[in-house]
């Protein structure tokens, strides 16, 4: 019998350091809504097993409105050793599990602010291939 350790994602949660809202006039949510989401990795130098998902989100209506919200999202992971599962974990795991939090911010962003607008519920959004990787430098100035 073969006893194999078991690999621990843990997530340390989301933050929105950065949120801004500009709008031209009332969205009557009959117009197309854009969605872009460029999402990031950063790898902090003094917690080899941390890792940060940074997710640049932009969602506009034309003549309406933009919403730019920057979601960072934490997580451990320990017990892996190969190197295509530990990218797997951290380029699809990792980001289907902090995007509801992100989705669930707009949601209630979007309520609150009055006649501004209607409330937004962005569909699910599916991350694939590999996420560009930034620096501390670049870390720093994405919050």
């Amino acid at each position: 019998m073969s006893i194999e350790r078991q690999i621990q994602l843990k997530f340390l949660g989301v933050d929105f350091p950065v949120v801004n809202v500009n709008s031209k006039q009332s969205f009557s949510g009959e117009e197309e809504v854009l969605i872009n989401i460029e999402p990031q990795i950063y790898y902090p130098k003094d917690a080899p097993n941390i890792f940060k998902i940074i997710q640049n989100v932009q969602i506009s209506v034309e003549n309406y409105f933009t919403i730019s919200i920057v979601a960072v999202g934490g997580f451990e992971l320990n017990n892996v050793e190969d190197e295509e599962l530990k990218k797997h974990f951290i380029n699809v795991n990792a980001p289907a599990i902090m995007f509801p939090y992100v989705r669930s911010f707009i949601t209630t962003l979007t309520s609150n602010l009055g006649n501004v607008m209607g409330t937004l519920n962005i569909p699910p959004q599916f991350f694939k291939g590999d996420f560009q990787v930034v620096t501390d430098e670049d870390f720093s100035d994405e919050i």
